[in-house]
């Protein structure tokens, strides 16, 4: 074929169409291609309309890419495989039951978040909003997560609000460089999710517990305040008063987490 067109083959394999389709598609006006002088069946595909048009199929397959991690409410499966990664990582004892968790998304369904990287739950995320007293027995560790009763889970709609930010955690994949970017991304959609939550909702403040070093420096880095520590710092509890107030919360949002550990942050 000369320089100016491409063959039926060279078409099928650039457009990824079938034979049987491109024949079709040529025949009616669909794919650009001219009758060979003289003949009534065999066409020829001009290379740069066919080069054109391989473009513009570019642009609009890459326009329906569905972005490979996502951060959206969690489902009951989802769910499942957060306590599954909670489980490989920390062990049986210090993870919620997952019948527990069903039973709190029963009370509020808008409390748990996941990552996902092309649909698998890579990292999980929980902004609780809970009885104050509670919180406190929590930041003094008279009670563990596990220990929440149900009718200390409040609605977002509720007034006078204190939040619990029960936990920040990606699934370790072995590619460190991988994880970290998964953990930064976690943490700033968590903190956004933080900071739209305190413009819909009537929250007085905020409560977390750092259990481990890089819990304990995001709080910091995050802002808050320790009120509390235990064991010999090795579990400490923080508080914010104002989610909106902190600058370094607005540095680590806007330029992104770089040294997030793919481990839980907190409690």
């Amino acid at each position: 074929m000369s320089d100016q067109y491409y063959t039926l083959g060279e078409v099928q394999k650039l457009l990824k169409k079938s034979r049987s389709t491109v024949l079709r598609e040529a025949k009616s006006g669909l794919i650009p291609s001219e009758l060979e002088e003289g003949k009534t069946k065999g066409r020829l595909y001009p290379k740069d309309a066919i080069d054109a048009l391989v473009e513009i199929q570019k642009k609009k397959d890459k326009a329906k890419q569905i972005p490979r991690l996502i951060f959206s409410p969690s489902t009951p499966n989802d769910l499942w495989s957060e306590v599954t990664i909670g489980r490989n990582l920390y062990g049986e004892d210090d993870i919620v039951p997952y019948k527990r968790l069903l039973e709190w998304r029963e009370v509020n369904d808008e409390i748990f978040m996941s990552l996902k990287d092309s649909g698998k739950v890579v990292g999980y995320s929980s902004l609780m909003p809970l009885e104050e007293s509670v919180l406190i027995a929590l930041i003094e560790d008279k009670i563990r997560e596990k220990d929440i009763p149900l009718e200390a889970i409040k609605q977002w709609t509720d007034p006078q609000l204190s939040v619990y930010v029960s936990s920040i955690t990606v699934k370790p994949s072995g590619n460190l460089a991988r994880d970290k970017e998964k953990g930064g991304l976690l943490i700033r959609h968590t903190v956004k999710w933080a900071l739209s939550l305190n413009r819909q909702a009537d929250i007085k403040n905020w409560y977390g517990i750092g259990a481990t070093n890089d819990g304990q420096h995001l709080f910091e880095s995050l802002g808050f305040t320790e009120i509390r520590s235990l064991y010999n710092g090795e579990r400490k509890g923080y508080y914010l008063e104002d989610v909106k107030t902190p600058v370094k919360l607005f540095s680590l949002l806007l330029k992104g987490n770089k040294s997030a550990n793919p481990e839980k942050q907190n409690a």
